[in-house]
């Protein structure tokens, strides 16, 4: 008889709870009610579910490939940074589009995978008979080890019905009969010249123009086909004034339990915010050098996607239902506010940084009641640590460092094995910007927001990597972000950055 019968499941939990990880995974395959106790009392989780931030993956604006900028730890798993048994992942310029508790989509429209850095699985996603649309991720690895996609439309493009264009060029009408008079032959060589300009401009002009036309999103005006003699106004067009999102939104979503795409309906709760025409107000991409605007959250059950249009959508996915939440600035603000969603310790975040002022803004998103608004946490001004040049801060003895750029600053991959090197979040490279710096300024971007304390990282001081502890206004600096290989031109950025949480769940079909 196996003594372990006799004792009550939370004595047995007890006891179990003092194996190392690898102990404890292998005492699940020992006996059926030791693997029943380690379920019920979750005494695998604090060890497969994320739990820490390791690092955050980059895209680069005319790169090659996405990069890990890794914080040092001697924590296991090691996470290894170089995702090269991705399809294209080194030479195709394809990036990680969203990040969800510890796994990563990677690709374009063509491809999608879907991809675990910490166990070295993947997959790649059937092809999505779509177009005009961002992926996002949703999984919580406590809950099922299944994960969902969803395709999320751009706002559609605007088709611009015109007008057609006769082939042949009206017949000026003669108050002569044939054939002309001299009257008439004298005035049309005093405004020889003027036909000779008119002919010219007729020439130029296709001679039929289609019966609809696409034009593209961030073209606002409507285009309508001049005639010969004269222009047409501008058409109004009904759609203009539809609501979007629509009442029933019919979204494309792959389901990794089942292995395909499908149509999920999600039906809105409340008015629609904005109408196509609003919503086209809003530029589709920032400037060239400029980060992403738009990023998702999958927050307790519940998908938040900032949308165009100034607005966040937050799609319930048990229910079939969505709801439409105002984003705390406006259209117009945010071509200079730069906004960006993101979640934290308390929830869904969301901030703006105003260039040229270095004025940082964090609202959290209250949903007690039922209602949704956005409550002002943080203003600061970031100044004092946007103004200085960092190539050299004094006093620094570790840094975060590139996967795969080896060099003598201590930015290695063998930073994972010295335990000397163990980042504290807390404590390291804190900067005293009372220091001698030298003056630099330059433009700042949110690489994302730490998940489980209120942190925000920023790039500062041109590819400078730092963490701003919101409550403290402590500034950790964390290190350089520029790959060494990365040409030197004015259109150098960062597009795209999401803190990375490893974790050891999720059931994806190939092996690295």
């Amino acid at each position: 008889m196996d003594p372990t019968e006799a004792l009550p499941d939370d004595a047995l939990a007890n006891i179990l709870r003092r194996l190392l990880p690898c102990e404890l995974a292998a005492s699940r395959c020992v006996r059926k009610a030791w693997c029943a106790v380690v379920d019920a009392h979750g005494l695998m989780r604090p060890h497969i579910l994320p739990s820490s931030v390791r690092g955050l993956f980059v895209n680069y604006i005319d790169y090659e490939r996405p990069r890990f900028f890794a914080r040092p730890t001697t924590k296991r798993p090691a996470i290894n940074g170089d995702l090269g048994f991705l399809p294209g992942y080194n030479t195709h310029f394809k990036p990680i589009v969203d990040h969800c508790n510890g796994l990563l989509i990677y690709g374009t429209d063509w491809e999608f995978c879907v991809v675990n850095p910490a166990t070295r699985r993947w997959e790649r996603l059937p092809r999505l008979d779509a177009s005009n649309y961002n992926t996002y991720l949703a999984f919580d690895p406590a809950v099922s080890p299944n994960y969902q996609v969803f395709a999320i439309p751009l706002v559609p493009k605007k088709i611009i019905p015109v007008e057609h264009v006769p082939d042949k060029k009206p017949k000026k009408p003669s108050q002569f009969s044939e054939p002309y008079g001299l009257l008439e032959l004298f005035s049309l060589l005093e405004d020889a010249s003027a036909l000779k300009d008119f002919e010219e401009e007729c020439e130029d002009r296709p001679s039929e123009l289609s019966t609809e036309q696409t034009i593209e999103e961030d073209d606002l005006t409507a285009i309508s086909a001049p005639s010969p003699i004269k222009c047409s106004g501008k058409q109004e067009d009904p759609d203009d004034l539809v609501g979007w999102p629509p009442s029933s939104w019919m979204l494309d979503m792959f389901s990794s339990s089942t292995k395909q795409w499908q149509k999920k309906p999600f039906v809105r709760e409340g008015e629609a915010l904005e109408t196509m025409a609003s919503v086209r107000l809003d530029r589709l991409k920032p400037t060239s050098w400029g980060p992403r605007w738009r990023y998702g959250v999958y927050w307790e059950g519940a998908l938040y996607v900032h949308c165009r249009g100034a607005f966040v959508v937050r799609l319930l996915l048990q229910d079939g239902k969505y709801q439409l939440v105002k984003t705390p600035i406006d259209i117009e603000e945010s071509k200079h506010a730069e906004p960006y969603l993101g979640k934290s310790e308390k929830g869904v975040y969301f901030a703006t940084i105003q260039q040229h002022e270095y004025q940082l803004r964090v609202w959290i998103l209250n949903e007690s009641g039922g209602q949704m608004s956005w409550e002002l946490k943080h203003h600061i001004d970031l100044s004092p640590c946007a103004t200085i040049y960092l190539d050299q801060p004094k006093g620094i003895e570790k840094t975060w460092f590139l996967y795969g750029d080896d060099n003598d600053e201590g930015g290695t991959n063998k930073m994972l094995v010295d335990e000397n090197l163990e980042w504290n979040s807390e404590d390291d490279n804190v900067l005293n910007i009372e220091d001698d710096y030298e003056d630099f300024y330059s433009h700042v971007s949110i690489l994302g927001f730490h998940p489980y304390k209120e942190i925000v990282f920023l790039e500062v001081s041109s590819f400078k990597g730092v963490a701003y502890h919101l409550n403290s206004s402590k500034v950790q600096y964390l290190g350089k972000l520029r790959p060494k290989d990365y040409y030197h031109g004015h259109s150098n950025g960062i597009y795209e950055s999401f803190p990375y949480t490893p974790c050891m769940v999720g059931e994806l079909s190939e092996c690295a």
